[in-house]
C-alpha cells in the first residue's frame, strides 16, 4: 500500500511540474506581446520616428489611436486643479502645454496622476522656452453634431531632446 501512495505522489509531482513549465511558457510569451504603452516606457523616446506637428495635424486620421513622438519648444503652460473625482477618484492636476516645432503648434494635455505620463519629468515642471521630446497618444474624439475633427493629444512620456 505504501508503494502505491508513492507512485501517486510522484505522478502528482510530475503533473504539477509539467503545469508549472507550461504556465511559465505562457507568461514568457505574454511578455513579448505587451501593449505599446507599457513597452514604450522601456524604450527611449528617441527610438520613435519624429512626426512634425504640421503633418500630424494635416492628416490626423493616419495617427488615430497611435503613440507618436513630437519634439518642440514649450510656448505656454497652464496647470489647473480638477476637482471632479469621478475621473480618477480624487482631485488632480491637468496641465495644458502649447508646443511648437518648425511646422506648427499643438496643445497637449497631461492629466497628472490620472494619466499615463510615467516619466520622471512631469508637465508642471517644464518652463516656457524649454525644448522637449514627447511621446504622445493621438485620438480624434467623435461626438454627435461635431462638424470638425479636433485632435486630442495626451502625454505618455516627456524627455529632454538628444539632438
Amino acid at each position: 500500500m505504501t508503494a502505491l501512495r508513492i507512485r501517486i505522489g510522484l505522478r502528482s509531482v510530475i503533473l504539477i511540474l509539467s503545469g508549472m513549465i507550461n504556465l511559465h511558457s505562457v507568461l514568457a510569451s505574454d511578455e513579448l506581446s505587451l501593449p505599446s504603452r507599457v513597452s514604450s516606457v522601456r524604450m527611449s523616446v528617441a527610438s520613435y520616428e519624429r512626426i512634425p506637428i504640421g503633418i500630424m495635424l494635416a492628416h490626423p486620421d493616419r495617427y488615430q489611436m497611435r503613440d507618436i513622438r513630437i519634439t518642440g519648444t514649450v510656448l505656454a503652460i497652464q496647470t489647473e486643479i480638477i476637482p471632479n473625482r469621478t475621473i480618477c477618484g480624487s482631485a488632480h492636476e491637468r496641465t495644458t502645454l502649447l508646443i511648437e516645432d518648425d511646422s506648427g503648434q499643438i496643445e497637449i494635455l497631461d492629466l497628472g496622476a490620472c494619466e499615463k505620463n510615467v516619466g520622471a519629468l512631469k508637465a508642471p515642471m517644464l518652463k516656457t522656452g524649454q525644448r522637449i521630446d514627447l511621446l504622445v497618444h493621438i485620438s480624434i474624439p467623435t461626438s454627435v453634431g461635431s462638424s470638425g475633427s479636433s485632435v486630442e493629444t495626451t502625454i505618455l512620456y516627456i524627455d529632454q531632446p538628444r539632438e
